[in-house]
């Protein structure tokens, strides 16, 4: 296909996977399982691929996220990713040809036009905006699950928030809080490769023995050197202190 012929819903596709590529750091790690998800579909069609092992924790959740698209369509699928890539940064495109025209989005997402008095606790601790969260913030608060299954602490985890963990611990919250497949922050920490969240969930003294719903610790789904080195110092200082 020559560039006059190339169709445009693909090549916005495709300039929102380079960029989602370079921000990798700067997106929560909920949101890059979506991105996972809709690339899958959209490059690939419905998942049929078999489920990876219970012991294979990130594997999982992104064959679930590619599985959780069904049938939708290709096309849908690209829509959707750039649709996503929108909500969550709305001036991606500013640094890319002022000229280009796009046609799959049509203004911004409704989330996006909110007022800052409609949003709810949720979205100010995926914002950083602690100001707000102070302001906010009631003790019944702490332990409500959202529709992702995640309080408020796994949030602010997984955006690498340090001064929000510390503030919803300074309140109340239990650094060891589940969610819905009882990991706590620690594992979000250990998962998502958050050095700065894992220390201070550390030095906040969050147990690293507690297993998720699949048995899994914070050793387990830890990935990155540095942070398998970071808890297994704390498991030396810990075995160290108790002797």
């Amino acid at each position: 296909m020559s560039d006059s012929d190339s169709d445009p819903e693909e090549e916005l596709f495709y300039q929102a996977t380079e960029h989602v590529a370079k921000q990798s750091t700067n997106i929560g790690s909920a949101d890059l399982l979506l991105f996972y998800g809709y690339y899958k579909q959209a490059m690939e069609g419905p998942c049929e691929e078999p489920s990876p092992g219970l012991l294979q924790l990130k594997a999982r959740s992104k064959w679930q996220a590619w599985r959780n698209l069904g049938k939708m369509s290709h096309s849908s699928a690209r829509q959707a990713y750039v649709q996503k890539l929108q909500e969550l940064q709305p001036n991606w495109r500013s640094r890319r040809n002022p000229g280009w025209v796009v046609h799959s989005i049509q203004s911004a997402p409704l989330e996006d036009r909110r007022m800052d008095s409609e949003k709810t606790l949720f979205d100010h601790v995926k914002e950083n905006n602690l100001n707000r969260l102070k302001e906010l913030l009631a003790p019944g608060d702490l332990e409500r699950l959202d529709e992702h299954g995640m309080a408020l602490i796994h949030w602010a985890t997984d955006r690498n928030a340090v001064e929000i963990i510390q503030f919803l611990v300074n309140s109340g919250a239990s650094v060891d809080q589940r969610d819905a497949e009882l990991q706590t922050p620690l594992h979000y920490a250990a998962s998502c490769g958050h050095q700065e969240a894992l220390v201070c969930l550390l030095e906040l003294r969050a147990n690293l023995d507690l297993c998720d719903s699949d048995g899994q610790t914070c050793y387990d789904v830890a990935e990155d050197d540095q942070i398998c080195q970071l808890l297994q110092k704390e498991r030396e200082r810990l075995t160290g202190s108790a002797s």
